[in-house]
């Protein structure tokens, strides 16, 4: 009734008009959006880059600042170990990426390629799995390495937040491997390839843009990790940044510059890797749909 007097022919509203408000509402959309996320980006970086003399000068919060300063930084890397906890976090992740993607690749492609009992039961178990809360895993897991005396190490970080980032990432790739038509498989056993390198020359070039999205996945999951390596590592000179950056707050000389300067350095490398690689992510996610 409404949609007959709005729009259409004799309507109130003419089909142009409707669509100048809907480009003006999706603009606006965008930029109330982009405002809402720009902005704490945007004091946190300003605010990192200027010095403790003009970071309140005039008694305010200056938010555009005359000069910038790298002192900060310079206190950081000086009167912290924010290079050793920034390598911890380097290490722990590619560890995680490694990992995390092997066991992806390994496990999408076989619940793909191989038919066994109950297949399909097992990848909906797996990514159920992904909807339980790290801190659930967090008890069974510090048991487990209490056990087999694992706690306190790289590898117990390693293996702590795969369990997080391996159930999601090995049900993308049983996803994605589905759209991998078997037929080119089937052409290179034909021409005498083993399976071994018909995957490795023809599989993996294809899959190439769902394993890069479950790198970037796993990346994302285990820099950012805070719950499991509190909970596996008591050594801190094996914390990851997260983790590192929270006992700055007992330092009494570091002030609002130098937290929102870690901030910065644990926000780059993320940022970096969307950047540079976000069309493998987007064309993973897709499940390989054009």
């Amino acid at each position: 009734m409404f949609e007959g007097r709005l729009g259409g022919p004799g309507g109130l509203v003419s089909h142009r008009r409707q669509q100048q408000i809907r480009t003006v509402s999706l603009y606006l959309t965008a930029f109330l959006v982009s405002v809402f996320v720009l902005t704490p980006l945007y004091m946190m970086v300003v605010v990192s880059f200027q010095s403790p003399e003009t970071l309140f000068s005039g008694g305010t919060l200056t938010l555009v600042p005359s000069a910038l300063s790298l002192s900060n930084f310079q206190t950081l890397l000086a009167e912290t170990d924010t290079v050793q906890y920034f390598l911890n976090s380097v290490l722990i992740t590619a560890g995680v990426v490694v990992l995390s993607t092997t066991l992806s690749v390994v496990s999408g492609y076989g619940l793909t390629r191989f038919d066994f009992g109950g297949k399909r039961l097992v990848a909906r178990v797996v990514l159920f799995s992904y909807m339980v809360s790290p801190i659930v895993l967090a008890v069974p897991l510090y048991i487990i390495f209490f056990n087999f005396g694992l706690l306190n190490s790289y590898v117990a970080a390693v293996l702590s937040i795969t369990a997080i980032a391996a159930p999601f990432s090995i049900w993308l790739m049983w996803q994605y491997f589905q759209n991998v038509p078997i037929a080119y498989e089937e052409s290179a056993w034909a021409s005498g390839a083993s399976r071994w390198r018909t995957v490795r020359d023809v599989v993996l070039p294809l899959a190439r843009p769902g394993y890069i999205s479950v790198a970037i996945f796993s990346f994302a999951v285990a820099w950012n990790d805070y719950t499991m390596v509190k909970v596996v590592l008591s050594d801190q000179s094996m914390y990851p940044i997260t983790l590192g950056s929270s006992l700055f707050l007992d330092r009494l000389f570091v002030g609002w510059g130098e937290q929102m300067a870690v901030s910065v350095l644990i926000s780059g490398p993320p940022f970096l890797i969307a950047l540079f690689l976000q069309n493998y992510l987007l064309q993973g996610f897709n499940l390989g749909h054009e």
